[in-house]
């Protein structure tokens, strides 16, 4: 004797969320992929008929299934993958907008040693820039600008000089 057919009760709500899941460019694919086969299980489409539709394993459409089952809607969305928790806190967060706030050159590896002092909390560079651009900072290079202006004296004695390595010649003193 074969097994029955599993049906699952899909909502008319539920199905409008889903294709607008399905119809948005924004959603992500897998997202997109599994809104499509509840919309069509909801249409009388079989397992067996989805997985050749969609070149996806039985059990895949099965899984599908079960997460929506379980969940609604939110269950077709994968979860995070699991990984250390972001070592930048609330305090942190607020530390670094008091800092970027004063009239000074914040680098990457600047910033990251005054949190260190701070909150006893090591960060690498590329971790800090990616921190200050998810707050809405943006990171350059930095690069050399003097300070202040050089003393006219200084200026005139090397002019010479300058405008001797300018027109090619070198001659060393």
């Amino acid at each position: 004797m074969a097994r029955p057919a599993r049906r699952i009760d899909i909502s008319l709500e539920d199905d409008l969320l889903l294709r607008e899941l399905e119809t948005n460019p924004h959603t992500h694919p897998k997202l997109r992929l599994r809104a499509s086969i509840l919309r069509l299980h909801r249409q009388g489409w079989t397992i067996p008929q989805l997985s050749e539709h969609f070149a996806r394993n039985r059990q895949a459409i099965h899984n599908d299934l079960t997460r929506f089952e379980q969940h609604g809607v939110a269950g077709l969305a994968d979860s995070f993958p699991p990984g250390q928790p972001c070592r930048v806190t609330s305090e942190i967060e607020q530390f670094l907008h008091e800092k970027l706030r004063e009239e000074r050159f914040w680098s990457a590896p600047l910033i990251c040693e005054a949190v260190e002092k701070q909150f006893a909390v090591s960060l690498t560079s590329r971790a800090m820039v990616n921190h200050l651009r998810r707050l809405g900072y943006s990171w350059k290079r930095a690069r050399y600008s003097p300070a202040k202006k050089l003393d006219p004296e200084v200026m005139e004695e090397h002019r010479a000089s300058l405008e001797t390595l300018k027109r090619g010649h070198w001659t060393a003193d």
